[in-house]
């Protein structure tokens, strides 16, 4: 059997390649045979200060392999003030954005993940420090030195990912020259299997000023005199210097398997080394030890080389350097059996050589040409080098885009890179193992989730996941809904569609205005009262999609069935279901000793529902007979004695003498003029809405008088006058049915629709409350204002129709939430479709939903389009782009010489504090100078230092800028405790009115205490 046991996935792939901002802008120009080098016109090479006497060199090759917008960067999304994103190395900016997407193409949030994520990359050489920073020493250096360090240095790359992504497992920096990113991959596996780490990203980095920018070409040497690469041609004279980041998320395969990941491609085997000394030179490659690697990856990984038929080359196109590595790679294979059977290529045709990011960048198109089942072609491929001989070796050229259709059945590849100084490395992937695809349908409507840190973003990830969307072989509709909802970090502004067709949701998602859609900006830890229905809301039918839908729904729903048909003989699963709809059963429906029984069932289903889905309220109100649900949700009945007291409370007042309720648009003072011994007012649902309960004849009498006086008022559907002296005897005989019932303490804050107030145990676990409930006017209004009150909640319906949202809305309480769970009476809509869009505009609110109950079974994580960062230019320009053309001995010995800066500030971010400008001098130095460490225009004196970027090195610098300043010292824990221009200015003005002299003892203890520690 072919292979080993074991095996790494690779389960999420990002990248920033020439002329390819993604992964699937990259496999697409690969698809085509693209080259992706930039040739450039002499202007924009003086545009970016190259020298006129480069560019008119009949030697010098306007090409590279340009990643564009390297300048720009999401400062605001990882926390970084605008000045600090300016002191720091594009190609940290540019890494840590890789790693992002990376996570996200997996579906993961690295925060979350249970167990330790490592990171494990490198970069190239910092020319952003040494062409751009390095000249304005004194300006950037003398005032954060350590933070400029930090953010250049090869050391923190993977500290820095780590310290923003909170990754806890290794943070490893690799540095191996053109091998480092492929020798990351390699420890990164390593760690994994020795469970080191659960999870890991590896990667690497190469990209830097002069953005555009050409090179000067030898004969002989090993760049390309055309800007092209002729990997492994007879033509082939070089390399093309080129750009670019890849990082690839990797997870053991049983784990990647049973998370129900999405796969690549399998890593199966790697190996590095080093050529030693054994060679002609440092620079010079072996022949012996790439093949040695090679073979040794081949063995840990379980395979010959017949089963391998593609192999990803470091194929740099160089006269020396192509022959060596063709030659290791025939003495690595010289145990095939089959002549020119592996495909050999080189992405390096493509995009140029990315240096430190080379490896990656090979192993990338690999498992996405496993995935297509593809391999690219080679580009400028003719006729092979003079010292390659094709013929008898294993290998061909793939000079066009073919299928990938192995013997074996099994698509696996070998990629090589190979560092200089001889460090080399190899990896043996494969096609992942098949997943049973078959499960259960998808539901029938789902929820896709968006979110980002600002509006912008957000639009624009809307509208680029509405293109995804526009193309064909889309993966199944549940696999996307769980991807966004678990494999996104949920941020304030967010964005939901309710669909069940991926075309209509492209549809939607082109237009934010569409009803559909919605969207809203998260509060932070909203509260949430639930709103439980009371008698009249019933309709024939109700929940029977969720009853079908939702198995969580239909279990609570059928406890109570099974508990009604066996303790009271009513069977409301027939009622509901299977009966006929007409008019006579929507009567029966009516009817109080069966509308009771059904809509407590309906409304605990539902509760039970909501929970499951993470749905939790913080207080709860029942409307009359909804008040009972709350209480059985809360604990204070058991399912069984609830259900036993409501269908006996049901034929009590089922047994009453009929009567009529009606609905007023009056005052309770206003209602009061029509209340005698007959009449009662039965609810007060509103300052303007009452209703009123008594003998039919009596509310008719008032209605006709209220009509006449064209004051609206509407008649109930219910059989009874409920809430009156007409139920006095039937709250009486309920008493005796609390015989042997237990009560218990509400686990969840109950208000009281009876008294209008928070309802304590004591009160709740006496049957009295229970019978005196069924009499006294149900004070809606006064339940709903104290809730808002209260705790400032949003409000969720629990129950048919949306009677009580409107009846809340009526009180109006301000900008609450105010939702229903269930669409009213002939609305014609679905019941699981608005159900899932509340719970969607629940999410937007900031509610929690646990998605894991609204996807449906067996979820799986996909590739989807990754976060649209908003970009801004953060740019320290070199003296050459400024046109200064300053000589490298002008900047040696005037270090103290102030070159024109970029002193461009970025504008207010959205703070979570109001704008006040400056009150006194003091706050506006001290403006002045938090404004120039940070890098933003506008600050005010409450806005935090920390939420404006700050970090603890920034703090040491206004430290010692404020002792410059105002000649006073200030701890740090001073300014950690309150860190804004208002505490600050106090603290300084503070210590500038102490006695003088006790002023100058302290600095002088401060000099002397320096002077010991030193």
């Amino acid at each position: 059997m072919v292979g080993n046991d074991f095996g790494v996935a690779i389960v999420g792939m990002a990248g920033r390649f020439p002329q390819a901002d993604t992964i699937q802008e990259f496999w697409n120009n690969l698809a085509a045979s693209k080259e992706c080098i930039t040739f450039y016109s002499d202007e924009e090479l003086l545009a970016m200060g190259i020298n006129p006497e480069f560019i008119n060199h009949p030697d010098y090759v306007k090409a590279k392999g340009e990643v564009a917008h390297i300048d720009k960067f999401d400062a605001a999304f990882f926390g970084l003030a605008p000045r600090e994103a300016e002191l720091t190395d594009p190609q940290h900016r540019v890494l840590l954005e890789t790693a992002w997407a990376a996570f996200e193409d997996a579906g993961y949030i690295p925060s979350d993940y249970p167990g330790d994520v490592g990171i494990f990359a490198g970069k190239s050489m910092d020319s952003y420090l040494m062409l751009n920073l390095m000249p304005h020493f004194k300006r950037v250096f003398s005032s954060g030195s350590l933070q400029a360090a930090i953010g250049n240095d090869k050391d923190s790359i993977t500290t820095l990912i780590a310290y923003h992504l909170n990754l806890r497992g290794p943070a490893i920096t690799i540095q191996s020259s053109s091998s480092t990113s492929l020798v990351a991959v390699c420890v990164a596996c390593q760690s994994l299997l020795t469970w080191q780490c659960d999870m890991a990203v590896a990667g690497g980095v190469t990209l830097g000023p002069p953005i555009k920018t050409g090179y000067l070409s030898q004969e002989g040497g090993i760049t390309s005199s055309d800007g092209h690469c002729r990997a492994f041609s007879d033509e082939s004279n070089g390399f093309v210097p080129g750009t670019g980041a890849g990082m690839v998320v990797l997870k053991r395969l049983d784990d990647a398997m049973r998370d129900g990941d999405h796969i690549y491609a399998v890593i199966k085997g790697f190996a590095v080394n080093n050529d030693g000394s054994e060679k002609i030179s440092y620079t010079a490659p072996s022949v012996d030890a790439q093949a040695r690697v090679i073979v040794q990856a081949q063995k840990l990984a379980g395979v010959k080389p017949d089963d391998i038929s593609y192999v990803e080359a470091h194929g740099t196109g160089t006269r020396l350097g192509d022959p060596i590595e063709f030659a290791a790679l025939s003495q690595a294979f010289m145990g095939a059996t089959e002549k020119q059977y592996c495909a050999l290529g080189s992405v390096k045709t493509n995009v140029g050589h990315l240096d430190t990011a080379a490896g990656v960048t090979g192993l990338i198109k690999v498992a996405l040409a496993i995935h297509h089942a593809k391999i690219p072609a080679t580009l400028h491929f003719k006729r092979p080098n003079k010292q390659i001989d094709l013929t008898n070796s294993p290998f061909y050229i793939n000079t066009t885009c073919q299928d990938w259709l192995p013997k074996s059945g099994v698509r696996r590849a070998g990629i090589t890179s190979l560092g200089m100084g001889g460090t080399n490395a190899h990896v043996i992937v494969e096609q992942p193992p098949l997943v049973d695809n078959t499960r259960c349908d998808a539901p029938q409507y789902c929820i896709f989730p968006f979110s980002a840190k600002t509006d912008s973003a957000l639009n624009n990830g809307l509208l680029y996941f509405s293109n995804y969307l526009q193309k064909g072989d889309l993966p199944d509709k549940r696999d996307i809904a769980w991807t966004l909802a678990t494999g996104r970090k949920a941020f304030n502004h967010r964005a939901a569609i309710i669909s069940g067709d991926l075309v209509y949701t492209a549809e939607l998602l082109k237009n934010a205005n569409n009803e559909p859609f919605m969207k809203g900006e998260a509060k932070a830890q909203p509260k949430l009262g639930w709103l439980f229905s009371g008698q009249g809301s019933q309709y024939q039918r109700m929940g029977q999609q969720l009853y079908n839908q939702w198995p969580v729904y239909a279990s609570a729903f059928n406890r109570c069935a099974d508990i009604l048909a066996g303790n009271a003989g009513i069977d409301i699963r027939s009622e509901l279901f299977t009966a006929e709809i007409s008019n006579e059963q929507a009567e029966r429906l009516s009817q109080t000793w069966l509308t009771q029984p059904l809509l407590f069932s309906v409304e605990y289903a539902l509760a039970q529902l909501w929970l499951s889905w993470g749905i939790t309220p913080t207080v709860m109100i029942g409307h009359s007979l909804g008040e009972w649900v709350a209480a059985t949700v809360a604990g204070v009945f058991s399912l069984e004695n609830a259900l036993q007291l409501i269908a006996k409370r049901a034929k009590l007042m089922d047994s009453a003498e009929t009567g009529a309720m009606l609905m007023v648009a009056l005052s309770k003072e206003e209602a009061d003029t029509f209340v005698n011994n007959s009449v009662a007012i039965a609810a007060i649902n509103s300052p303007t809405h009452c209703v009123l309960s008594g003998p039919k004849n009596d509310i008719k009498m008032i209605s006709e008088c209220l009509t006449q006086q064209n004051i609206i008022n509407k008649r109930l559907r219910t059989s009874h006058a409920f809430h009156s002296n007409m139920m006095k005897d039937s709250a009486q005989e309920l008493r005796f049915a609390f015989a042997n019932i237990q009560l218990n303490s509400p686990s969840i804050i109950i208000i009281s629709t009876a008294t209008g107030m928070p309802v304590d145990a004591n009160t709740l676990t006496t049957p009295d409350y229970w019978v005196e409930q069924m009499l006294m006017p149900v004070q809606f209004s006064a339940a709903v204002q104290q809730a808002q009150q209260q705790f400032d909640c949003d409000f969720l319906e629990i129950g048919p129709g949306s009677t009580l949202v409107h009846l809340t809305n009526d009180n109006q309480l301000g900008s609450n939430l105010l939702r229903s769970s269930m669409p009213t009476f002939n609305s014609g809509s679905d019941e699981n479709k608005h159900i899932l869009e509340t719970a969607a505009i629940l999410w937007i609110r900031g509610h929690n939903l646990n998605w894991s109950m609204l996807v449906g079974e067996d979820p799986r994580r996909v590739s989807l389009p990754t976060y649209q960062f908003d970009k801004t230019s953060y740019w320290v320009p070199s003296q050459e782009e400024q046109g200064l053309q300053t000589k490298v001995n002008e900047v040696v010995n005037h270090a103290e010489t102030k070159p024109k800066a970029n002193s461009i500030k970025q504008p207010r971010p959205n703070f979570s504090t109001p704008y006040e400008p400056a009150q006194t001098d003091t706050q506006s130095q001290l403006l002045a100078i938090l404004e120039t460490i940070l890098g933003i225009e506008g600050l005010g004196i409450h806005d935090d230092f920390f939420e404006a970027g700050g970090n603890s090195l920034m703090l040491g610098i206004l430290l010692a800028q404020i002792q410059e300043v105002f000649s006073v010292t200030l701890s740090f824990v001073a300014l950690i405790n309150d860190a804004n221009v208002r505490a600050l200015s106090e603290h300084i003005d503070n210590i500038r009115n102490e006695d003088p002299d006790a002023l100058l003892t302290s600095l002088i203890e401060e000099i002397v205490k320096n002077e010991i520690e030193s």
